[in-house]
């Protein structure tokens, strides 16, 4: 595979379903992802938001959950 990195995507259907797990591992009910436990984030860092860098070049997420509601801004 000249020309391509590790972490490159084969396809975009790739990159989604990436994303689309990474999502689903964030607002599971049962426990939080050891990487976003909010409670503690939001008492260190006095914020209702994270951003994430993707593997794969999936992209760049921030996500917050102000309200209570999750949100995912992709970039």
């Amino acid at each position: 595979m000249a020309g391509r990195s590790q972490n490159e995507p084969t396809s975009s259907s790739q990159t989604i379903l990436t994303r689309e797990i990474f999502e689903r591992e964030v607002v599971r009910g049962d426990r939080p992802p050891y990487y976003l436990v909010t409670g503690r984030h939001e008492k260190e860092f006095k914020v209702r938001h994270k951003t994430f860098n993707l593997p794969y070049n999936a992209g760049r997420c921030r996500v917050s959950w102000e309200n209570d509601q999750w949100n995912f801004e992709w970039s």
